[in-house]
């Protein structure tokens, strides 16, 4: 952990506007190989597809959705058998996340209607979340 100031700092995430957090995703599947998608929104997948050509690529999509050729010629799709929500102040939202090596996007969302974009930042916690994502893998339907 770095020392600023004589005392340690470790940013560990940010929460975003939701199009500046769209756009910042974005930048980030530009410049990565690897990425695991998570529980997102259909409409946010849809719009990251031209983006995810050629990656590294796994896709667990949300209960009750269909995997589509266009999907699986990206990468490897399963569907998750979990329904994943957290209370965001009264209302129920879907919790699903983009993971990268350094980074986790957690978008919490309701119909196709992103409600928040936050990231995890610190190391440990990314790690342990990508693992997260494999043992997510393992029990989705594929």
């Amino acid at each position: 952990m770095p020392i600023v100031n004589g005392k340690y700092e470790a940013k560990i995430g940010t929460t975003y506007k939701i199009g500046k957090g769209i756009e910042e995703i974005k930048r980030k599947i530009r410049r990565s190989r690897v990425i695991r998608i998570s529980n997102i929104p259909m409409n946010l997948l849809k719009e990251l597809m031209p983006l995810l050509e050629g990656k590294d690529l796994k896709i667990i999509l949300p209960m009750g959705e269909e995997r589509t050729e266009e999907l699986t010629k990206l990468g490897e799709v399963a569907v998750t058998k979990t329904r994943l929500y957290r209370q965001y102040d009264e209302e129920e939202a879907n919790v699903g996340n983009i993971s990268f090596s350094d980074v986790i996007f957690n978008i919490s969302w309701t119909d196709d209607r992103i409600i928040e974009i936050s990231t995890m930042e610190y190391s440990k916690c990314v790690k342990c979340m990508r693992s997260t994502f494999d043992m997510a893998w393992r029990y989705a339907q594929k």
